[in-house]
């Protein structure tokens, strides 16, 4: 195999010599790495070659292969945009996006890149990386072309959502609280109550606040959040057990200290469970 440096041949033959350390020998000459193997080629050996091959291409390859398509497919240039990008990528690839649109439409890229050298093995005795990268990963390539697209599309939707929560929390310090304290209780809807337990009767009597969203450039359907920001209070009590909902997660987000979250048991201690 002939790679396009000597330091890619050094660095393949390092790997292969630590993976396979009686099955194969490798001989370096220049940027051409050759093996051999001392009890023959099987098919299990063969598979297994595979495997570290496409392994390491993966690992010492492919994220500049991303970066490449980051910026000569999507332009994106910035250093910063190219990580956080890469960061929704790794977690595509490491399954932890599952909600993402798409994700589960997604082909294998290891399988794509195994079968792509598996198929050198079966027709040539010898070739060179760049024939490899040129010719044979056009399906791998496209795989992580598709990838980076949809991390892109939920890049921009955190941008998004980071805009619209430092906005809202632009909101809550330039408004005057109505109230020094709000518990909130999580019943089959959210039940509010003062700093001094008593139910707020009417948290629709703060929707003379929506307005002034308009102001701010923000459209918004009545919420347990924005009535929380129309309230403004200077400490907020939230009692509920879905602590993982993304409601809970924007209101961290938006009030930051102010907030603080307790198990809904803990309001039975109150009373607030039974009150009214």
């Amino acid at each position: 195999m002939t790679l396009n440096t000597r330091h890619e041949a050094v660095s393949l033959h390092n790997y292969l010599t630590q993976r396979f350390t009686h099955s194969i020998e490798s001989t370096l000459n220049e940027n051409t790495l050759e093996i051999s193997f001392a009890g023959g080629m099987t098919e299990q050996l063969k598979d297994a070659l595979t495997d570290a091959l496409a392994d390491y291409m993966i690992e010492f390859y492919e994220e500049q292969w991303l970066i490449h398509i980051l910026k000569h497919t999507f332009y994106f240039t910035d250093e910063g945009d190219q990580e956080d990008i890469l960061n929704i990528v790794r977690a595509i690839f490491d399954g932890e996006k599952q909600e993402l649109p798409k994700v589960d439409t997604l082909p294998s890229r290891y399988q794509m890149m195994r079968e792509a050298i598996r198929g050198l093995f079966l027709e040539h005795s010898s070739f060179s990386f760049q024939s490899l990268e040129t010719f044979r990963l056009n399906d791998y390539f496209e795989c992580l072309t598709e990838t980076v697209e949809l991390a892109i599309d939920e890049f921009k939707l955190q941008q998004e959502y980071g805009a619209f929560v430092d906005k809202l929390r632009r909101i809550v310090k330039a408004y005057r609280p109505l109230h020094h304290t709000i518990y909130a209780v999580d019943k089959d809807s959210y039940v509010l109550y003062d700093e001094h337990y008593r139910i707020i009767d009417d948290p629709g009597a703060v929707r003379s606040f929506y307005p002034l969203l308009k102001q701010w450039g923000i459209e918004a359907e009545p919420s347990l959040l924005l009535t929380l920001i129309g309230l403004a209070p200077v400490n907020i009590y939230i009692f509920t057990d879905r602590i993982e909902d993304s409601m809970m997660y924007t209101l961290q987000k938006v009030f930051e200290e102010r907030v603080h979250f307790f198990p809904i048991k803990e309001a039975e201690k109150l009373g607030l469970l039974f009150t009214g």
